[in-house]
């Protein structure tokens, strides 16, 4: 797993993908101080001298409540505030609206060393930008060896061994009007909620390894529609040579894979000669969606074979065990 515990300013300030829009306004360095934490600070009671509960790892807004404070406050108050503020050895402090910054406040961030930025961003727009890029920035990151496809708007993660007929399907499925997201190598991350979201590395986007005819860039044979750069991934696809006894006949079994600490659920498709993988996984993917609506195939088929035993008051055993993972087959409940 890696991740990045922590984003300089110096990052921050050239973070202009993420619309942040910031530009600098001190000349007196600062710029290597860390950000560890997504959440960003308003400072409020702080520049009051009240600042038990600054956090200096923070991004620090002040928007137009702040600086009207600052301006409309006696200067020795201020002054004594400001750096009990500054004092606590802040990361960076961001003036929103494209305000001015009072002199008081320029003279507190230059005594203490702590970098100035500014954005004409209003508070709130700024402040829902610059928490989504750093949760970008410092969820935890893995790289896994599979496939991430869009099928039906469901994210899939192909996985199995090298070889194995991954890239393969996937091919097929993009002929079929689903969608790439990577090939070989999936960059994930876990994002709050709780939520795994795949892509593809810088080098291998939007391109896939077909063995014996190489590398294939999927936008210039199929166009744009047939590729997207990230995805959440919501179910993982196994593709392996298992056993006929080693995997779930009915599907009543919920099997779970974790990434990153986030359980996803995990379906396994056995292969075997002559079976079409790409279909199988396009019903994976509706399967996925009936769920979301409260439907559950497998269960439903189940409940309907208890009640009819309930029913017909049958002595035959119930229709799954105890413990809910060793279902009978339909030749022994007849």
């Amino acid at each position: 797993m890696r991740r990045e515990s922590s984003v300089d300013i110096a990052r921050l300030l050239d973070e202009a993908s993420a619309g942040l829009q910031l530009s600098l306004l001190s000349d007196w360095g600062g710029l290597d101080r860390k950000v560890t934490r997504p959440r960003i600070q308003k400072p409020g009671l702080a520049l009051s001298g009240f600042v038990k509960h600054v956090y200096p790892d923070r991004v620090q807004v002040l928007g137009l409540t702040e600086i009207d404070y600052i301006l409309s406050t006696q200067s020795e108050w201020v002054e004594s505030g400001l750096d009990a503020y500054c004092s606590r050895g802040l990361c960076v402090l961001v003036i929103t609206r494209g305000l001015e910054p009072p002199e008081v406040l320029l003279r507190a961030a230059r005594h203490y060393g702590i970098p100035l930025l500014r954005t004409p961003l209003m508070s709130g727009t700024f402040i829902s930008r610059v928490t989504r890029r750093l949760e970008d920035l410092l969820s935890p990151r893995a790289s896994i060896h599979g496939v991430l496809v869009d099928v039906l708007g469901v994210g899939l993660l192909l996985i199995g061994r090298s070889g194995v007929g991954k890239s393969e399907a996937a091919l097929d499925l993009v002929l079929k009007g689903h969608r790439l997201v990577a090939d070989d190598v999936v960059e994930v991350t876990v994002r709050p909620p709780d939520i795994v979201w795949g892509s593809a590395t810088e080098l291998h986007q939007h391109h896939m390894e077909i063995r014996g005819m190489g590398i294939l860039n999927i936008t210039h044979l199929f166009g744009v529609a047939a590729v997207r750069d990230q995805k959440k991934i919501e179910v993982v696809v196994e593709l392996s040579e298992v056993a006929e006894d080693d995997y779930d006949r009915l599907g009543t079994e919920l099997e779970l894979w974790p990434i990153l600490g986030v359980d996803v659920p995990l379906v396994r498709i056995p292969l075997r000669p002559g079976r079409n993988i790409a279909s199988l996984i396009e019903v994976v993917a509706r399967n996925q969606l009936l769920k979301y609506r409260g439907h559950d195939s497998a269960r439903e088929f189940q409940d309907k074979i208890n009640a009819k035993i309930k029913a017909a008051g049958s002595d035959a055993p119930s229709f799954m065990s105890a413990a809910g993972t060793a279902p009978i087959s339909l030749t022994e409940v007849e």
